[in-house]
């Protein structure tokens, strides 16, 4: 059934939008309708945690993105990744959970005038979510639907790593998920009873049995509909044919950091010369809607170690056993996560915070076949943590099946080429620390292996890539040329907001799914909040 109208109408149901069509639902009163572009998240592959990564690069399930030559990467387009699917990225991505570091919010709220978003503020939303199974702890929720849990298959050469680092000279991090990232830990995953805990497993498998939530798949948002400085609807295309939505409350963009931009120009809200060159009439001239763009980027180290590790599960009666193991005790390679262990280092001593976010791994994959390495592997992924390097989202048409033009200078800033310089350089280091030395066998990539600061940025140039967490294309900010302001509001437009993750003003030292799933548990709040108003 397509409903006419609704209070609430989500246009994107990622991973903020799952959590607002659950929060916003709950109050049996109000009408939610949620439209998703891609498919539903529900069946077996849906579940298995591996199953999701299997979609990544699908047309059905993936928008499959390709970036603008970038002059930074020496020329090269880059293949950007983003889920089409209820849950969006928690449907498809490694299951990573890490909240950031407690600075990076102090200083949304203090230096961006994003009042309300401090770590203190921003904590009870993640605990809120959280549905933990570990050992009970205050930095913990344990009644949230969103599972966080231990990895089920976990290699010792994580905890190799940490030590590893400890003995280069960073912290041992006891609790990552308290606020502070400064040093060496393993990971918790988004997982639950050894399935993947996505945005839509956790918020909306319960909440489509609301007679009040209407979800609606394969329903490509084309723009917001604005009559006299308020949103009044949306205009979707389902089966091929334009249709609308009336709002009797609020609109909700919620289609994600690269999506979101053009749904806001598309309806008349952006840039007005570049509005007015691809032909729309502009509503309001927000010049920073598409700006300030902001992603990881990442390069890879790989070294061959002397014991197995994942990749060498990938022969077919390995694969079978494990899938076997699957099917049967929800354990093995399908529960695996890519990343198993993190640090945060200083690429100078002189810094008050670190600059470079290390990812450890046991799949390794060999850079000619694009297959798992055939040698046991170990891999590092070396991200500038803040990057200072900025792009933008512009229309290529007013289509909305159209893809947008990506145009990112992913290590645009000399600061953040420093930093991938020194970080690589470090990786290489603390691989001969006296822990993890005596299981390396030698180094498998880059090859050849730079012998200077200049080789260091060819090879950087020439093979980084990213590390799937775009954000701040819609900033939240306490200044009027903000896109939002910190109630997530649209500046100039009445019953329109933006929540998910292109609201972040500046990119958290982290993966960016825990955080994002976090401004929908706020976002929903503060409309709930301003409804009994």
């Amino acid at each position: 059934m397509q409903p006419e109208s609704a209070d609430y109408v989500i246009a994107g149901g990622g991973s903020a939008g799952c959590v607002l069509a659950n929060r916003l639902s709950e109050n049996p009163e109000n009408t939610v309708v949620l439209l998703e572009a891609g498919p539903g998240a529900d069946g077996f592959m849906n579940r298995m945690p591996s199953g999701g990564m299997i979609k990544l690069g699908k047309p059905e399930t993936d928008w499959c993105l390709t970036t603008e030559p970038d002059p930074s990467l020496n020329g090269r387009q880059q293949f950007w990744s983003a889920g089409r699917m209820l849950g969006g990225g928690s449907s498809v991505n490694g299951m990573i959970y890490i909240r950031g570091d407690r600075k990076d919010y102090d200083s949304w709220a203090s230096e961006l005038g994003c009042t309300g978003w401090s770590w203190n503020e921003v904590f009870p939303f993640f605990l809120k979510s959280e549905g933990f199974t570990g050992q009970p702890s205050q930095t913990h929720g344990t009644t949230g639907p969103l599972g966080v849990s231990e990895p089920r298959m976990k290699h010792p050469f994580a905890q190799v790593f940490v030590d590893a680092c400890g003995e280069f000279g960073l912290r041992k991090v006891e609790d990552y998920c308290a606020g502070d990232v400064d040093g060496a830990f393993t990971m918790l995953c988004t997982q639950a009873n050894g399935q993947r805990s996505s945005a839509a497993r956790a918020f909306l498998d319960a909440a489509m049995k609301r007679p009040n939530l209407t979800v609606l798949t394969e329903a490509t948002v084309d723009k917001v509909l604005i009559e006299n400085g308020r949103a009044t609807g949306v205009r979707y295309i389902k089966d091929g044919e334009n249709r609308t939505v009336q709002c009797l409350g609020e609109v909700i963009v919620s289609s994600g950091t690269l999506n979101s931009p053009g749904v806001l120009m598309r309806s008349g809200l952006g840039p007005a010369a570049h509005l007015q060159d691809m032909g729309v009439e502009v509503v309001r001239d927000i010049a920073e809607i598409g700006k300030n763009l902001q992603e990881h980027a990442s390069f890879h180290s790989v070294f061959q170690v002397d014991q197995p590790t994942w990749n060498n599960l990938f022969k077919p009666h390995l694969l079978a056993r494990e899938f076997l193991k699957y099917l049967t005790v929800k354990r093995g390679l399908m529960t695996i996560i890519p990343v198993e262990a993190m640090a945060y280092l200083r690429s100078r001593p002189d810094l008050d915070f670190p600059d470079v976010k290390l990812s450890f791994g046991l799949m390794a994959h060999n850079a000619k076949t694009q297959k798992p390495h055939e040698l046991p592997g170990v891999v590092v992924y070396a991200n500038v943590a803040k990057p200072k390097s900025r792009g933008e989202i512009r229309l290529r048409s007013t289509d909305p099946i159209d893809k947008p033009v990506i145009d990112h200078r992913l290590l645009g800033h000399a600061d953040d080429i420093a930093s991938m310089i020194s970080g690589a350089k470090k990786v290489q280091e603390i691989f001969t620390m006296p822990t993890f030395a005596k299981h390396v066998v030698g180094p498998l990539a880059p090859d050849p292996m730079p012998q200077s600061d200049e080789e260091w940025e060819q090879a950087i140039r020439n093979s980084a890539g990213i590390g799937y967490h775009p954000v701040a294309t819609c900033r939240m900010g306490g200044d009027e040329a903000s896109v939002v302001d910190p109630r997530l509001k649209v500046r100039g437009v009445e019953g329109l907001r933006v929540i998910d993750a292109s609201v972040m003003p500046v990119m958290p030292a982290a993966n960016t799914n825990a955080p994002s799933i976090m401004i929908g548990e706020k976002g929903a709040e503060m409309i709930l909040e301003d409804a009994s108003t």
